[in-house]
């Protein structure tokens, strides 16, 4: 059969499996994985097509991650800073916790039990705005609260990425692993940082400098946005070199470049309008041929479905937990809303596939452990949006919840109270016709002040 056909065909057919999947309220992903797996499985699909498939997923990847970048909400983050680190955080950390406890007992190592850990971590803050759009609550505060987390969380895997592969590549060159090899990519991504920060910061001087010397208004800019999207996706670029250059992910480059080119806001309208389709095509590659084929079909066929439980137990509780720390305790409505934070944060992004991929690939993880992940993954990513959509029909809405205080709450915290006034009676004579008739005021007749 000619290839350029069969390609035709695998290409109409995972955006008709994503469609499909979309219908029924699930990720597309789950749709273009499978589609992925029984393509190779079947034999049908060409074998030189897959590896130059799988590059383009990779650079899908990086410009998804650059998306990730580019609609990061600074003033959002800002304001929510506190409540969304401590969720991100323990989601993440709680993983690779459970995961080292647990791993042990089963017969893994614990080096495995923390690659897996990591893999869980993420949430995707792709994912996080695709179920806060769709269910039109990106602007309430739990929306804000579960993107802002989201992307804390994008920016902490990344990091656990950097240090997986530095730890992997000192494993697979004989060497011991120590504190150097694990605290160099945290060096390098602090490095990273602040240098993206103040390369934003500049960016913002140059702008407002440029409008100063120019006499130009507030929304004026020295170019067009053609240029602008071209020079932030080549920054991408140089910065993606420039952070595996000094030793920690590439993908921490693409981000950080992204969060520079946000500094220009209407920059995020224009290029999600401009890269929409090119985006969602690049998406689908990416699960479908850097994720899907490199996972043989048998081999989801787990041979040990008791580990495949656990870590998916894992990948759901660990975020579920973290809605604990969305709100105070002692705030109306808490367990309501941290079981609908626990449940927004529980779906996972394209980062958890592409660790587990890296890690499996470096001789990290066994098999068993890396399908069993694979499907904790899935399952999560199926489950997560499932599970926060049946909370709103049992508690409500987040925007509609009694999460507020009560007048009583308000006078103890200092706030003033209304004081309730009766109204006043319209048929009783006014007070002040008195004292302006003892003032002596000649030029109103009595007559006139009674009509008054």
């Amino acid at each position: 059969m000619i290839p350029a056909f069969i390609l035709a065909v695998f290409v109409l057919s995972v955006y008709l499996g994503g469609q499909l999947c979309s219908k029924f309220q699930c990720p597309a992903l789950i749709a273009e994985i499978g589609l992925g797996m029984l393509w190779v499985a079947s034999g049908f699909f060409p074998a030189d097509h897959i590896a130059p498939l799988q590059t383009v997923g990779n650079a899908g990847l990086m410009l998804m991650v650059f998306d990730g970048g580019v609609n990061m909400d600074i003033p959002v983050l800002k304001q929510k800073i506190g409540r969304s680190t401590a969720v991100a955080l323990s989601g993440g950390w709680v993983a690779m916790l459970m995961c080292f406890a647990i791993f042990p007992l089963m017969g893994y190592g614990i080096l495995e039990g923390l690659t897996v850990g990591s893999a869980l971590a993420s949430t995707g803050i792709g994912f996080s705005l695709v179920v806060m759009k769709d269910l039109d609550l990106l602007q309430t505060p739990m929306g804000q609260l579960v993107c802002a987390a989201a992307m804390i969380d994008d920016v902490h895997s990344m990091i656990l990425l950097a240090i997986l592969n530095a730890g992997a590549q000192v494993v697979s060159s004989g060497g011991p692993v120590d504190v150097w090899s694990i605290s160099q990519p945290l060096a390098s991504s602090a490095v990273l940082f602040v240098f993206a920060i103040a390369l934003r910061m500049a960016l913002g001087k140059a702008m407002d400098m440029w409008r100063k010397q120019n006499n130009k208004s507030e929304g004026e800019v020295p170019f067009t946005t053609a240029q602008y999207v071209v020079g932030s996706v080549f920054l991408a670029w140089c910065m993606a070199n420039l952070a595996d250059y000094i030793g920690t992910t590439y993908l921490l480059g693409c981000f950080l470049s992204g969060v520079v080119a946000s500094q220009w806001q209407p920059v995020q309208a224009k290029w999600t309008k401009m890269s929409t389709t090119s985006l969602q095509w690049l998406t689908r590659i990416f699960f479908s041929c850097t994720v899907g084929m490199a996972v043989p079909l048998e081999a989801m066929i787990a041979k040990d479905w008791g580990v495949v439980v656990v870590i998916t137990i894992i990948a759901v509780v660990c975020k579920m937990q973290a809605g604990l720390m969305s709100s105070s305790p002692f705030q109306k409505g808490y367990a309501v809303q941290s079981l609908q934070v626990g449940c927004a944060m529980v779906g996972r992004g394209e980062l958890g596939f592409m660790q587990m991929l890296k890690a499996y690939e470096l001789g990290l993880v066994s098999m068993n452990s890396y399908i069993g992940t694979i499907w904790a993954l899935l399952i999560a990513s199926c489950c997560g949006p499932l599970l926060f959509r049946v909370s709103m029909r049992v508690f409500g809405r987040p925007d509609t919840l009694p999460t507020t205080s009560s007048a009583d709450e308000l006078a103890e915290k200092g706030e003033p109270k209304a004081i309730e006034e009766p109204l006043p009676n319209l048929m009783q004579r006014n007070v002040s016709m008195e004292p302006i008739k003892k003032a002596n005021v000649n030029s109103v007749s009595d007559d006139t002040l009674e009509a008054l």
